[in-house]
């Protein structure tokens, strides 16, 4: 029996691993062209552009406690 939280095909849930940089932006309450600087400035992304939350995360660690 299908559990309330499966992940089908095209649904609507977010995927925290592939998100437009609009979603990421809304999710973190920063504009979207906060997100898109950090693109520039090295945050890796995937291939389709998409953001995955916790490597965002961990590259805004780097840049705060190492400054990479």
């Amino acid at each position: 029996m299908p559990q309330q939280n499966d992940v089908k095909p095209g649904n609507n849930k977010l995927n925290p691993s592939a998100l437009t940089v609009e979603m990421a932006a809304k999710m973190l309450g920063l504009p979207a062209e906060i997100v898109r600087k950090h693109i520039q400035q090295g945050m890796p992304t995937a291939e389709d552009g998409t953001i995955n939350l916790i490597s965002y995360g961990a590259w805004l660690n780097s840049k705060e406690n190492y400054g990479n």
